[in-house]
């Protein structure tokens, strides 16, 4: 099985992306190395299978790289790749959309046509805002709280009609 892991270099991509491998996956990870977290811990986090035959990872922008030939072969890809920060969403939406909207479209576009079997989104809690409680249960209506939390329920819409 081959697996594409957005966000690779993440604290839970990397968790992920070491899974994948440790149970016999080939792994192509990406991740852009954005200054939002410190490059050196993301480079950190995959450093035990940096080198491995089986994993690789691609410093990438996804709103501007080339995505169809990273598909080529992927049995699943799973998108955990975003531009995290409920705080920060609230000054600067646009980035907001085009890391966690547009960038989630263009792999959904990429992904059309091929023979993909399926497509995991990691979404957020925030999603739900103020939820009366915790845990939040995922029949819970979604009302986000912050720019953030509607960028990642956005997402989660369009995972939903390309699954249609």
């Amino acid at each position: 099985m081959r697996a594409l892991v957005t966000g690779a270099a993440g604290f839970i991509g990397s968790h992920l992306a070491e899974h994948l491998h440790a149970t016999g996956w080939d792994v192509v990870g990406l991740d852009c190395f954005s200054d939002y977290y410190d490059v050196t811990q993301k480079r950190s986090n995959i450093a035990g299978i940096q080198g491995v035959t089986s994993f690789e990872c691609l410093d990438i922008d996804l709103r501007s790289g080339d995505l169809t030939p990273l598909l080529d072969d992927v049995d699943v890809v799973f998108h955990q790749a975003a531009q995290p920060g409920v705080r920060s969403s609230w000054a600067d939406f646009d980035s907001y959309v085009a890391k966690n909207v547009m960038v989630t479209h263009r792999l959904l576009e990429a992904a059309r046509g091929t023979s993909l079997m399926r497509f995991v989104f990691a979404s957020s809690s925030s999603v739900y805002g103020n939820a009366l409680s915790y845990p939040t249960r995922e029949d819970t209506v979604p009302m986000p709280h912050s720019p953030y939390g509607v960028t990642k329920l956005a997402a989660e819409h369009l995972c939903g009609v390309y699954a249609r």
